[in-house]
């Protein structure tokens, strides 16, 4: 089925010209974040989502970065999170199992798609996220992109954790390099992202004593206090056409146990 695809594909890229793109002042995009759980001055996991659209149904430039921006006073360096470090070199001869387990931050589905011969292909990934060595002094990140359907293909992405202007403390970084669909056909547009970073359904393991113990990690920490109005999150995206677009969100502040 693939392999059929694929033959179709290229055959389009022949015989027809994909739809033009709509351009960023064309775009929009939208943020969603959800803390789970939910409780000051305790250990949390960031869920985060975007989707990213064209006017009249057409699909957006290309994204080349994006940065998740988040509050001030959360606390991703004590969240024992990210305690060993994954490399390039051993994402890409052994893929996610090649990682230690306690250098895993978060996972999640991303969605690309072209179009071709007036018709959108949607290409579904699997994502999950590593810590990197440190670079410069700042935490690096790796993010793996698995896409599985219809075709298949291995992405390595680089990412850095740096600080951000008030109201926010701080902005999770990617990278995004151009990802070319097929020869000379059209660059593939990130249209939907959904991830976590935290400890929510990861495992790491200690050595001790000749076994692996498993533990999950206590997780980004709240503050104890809540600013009026919640939590701010904004999401911001450099496209392939010199654009920029900005999503904002705010989670309500949790009720007080």
């Amino acid at each position: 089925m693939r392999v059929a695809l694929a033959v179709a594909l290229v055959c389009c890229s022949v015989t027809s010209s994909a739809v033009a793109r709509a351009d960023t002042r064309e775009a929009s995009a939208a943020l969603h974040v959800s803390l789970v759980p939910e409780q000051l001055g305790r250990g949390t996991t960031i869920e985060f989502g975007f989707v990213l659209a064209g006017a009249d149904g057409r699909l957006p430039p290309p994204v080349t970065a994006l940065s998740l921006l988040y509050p001030h006073g959360f606390g991703i360096v004590t969240s024992g999170l990210g305690l060993a470090s994954c490399t390039t070199t051993a994402l890409e001869t052994f893929g996610p199992s090649g990682c230690p387990s306690r250098s895993l931050m978060g996972y999640g589905t991303a969605t690309g798609a072209i179009e071709v011969d007036h018709e959108v292909i949607d290409e579904e990934a699997l994502t999950a996220v590593f810590m990197a060595p440190f670079d410069n002094g700042e935490l690096a990140l790796l993010f793996f992109l698995d896409a599985y359907s219809p075709l298949l293909a291995e992405r390595i992405f680089s990412g850095r954790i740096v600080p951000a202007r008030a109201p926010f403390g701080g902005a999770l970084t990617i990278a995004v390099p151009l990802i070319e669909s097929f020869a000379d056909g059209p660059d593939v547009a990130l249209v939907r992202l959904r991830s976590t970073i935290g400890p929510l359904g990861i495992t790491y393991y200690n050595h001790i004593h000749g076994k692996f113990v498993p533990y999950r990690p206590s997780g980004i920490v709240l503050p104890d206090r809540c600013p009026r109005g919640g939590f701010p999150f904004a999401a911001r995206f450099t496209l392939a056409d010199g654009g920029e677009l900005t999503a904002h969100t705010t989670v309500p502040c949790p009720r007080l146990r």
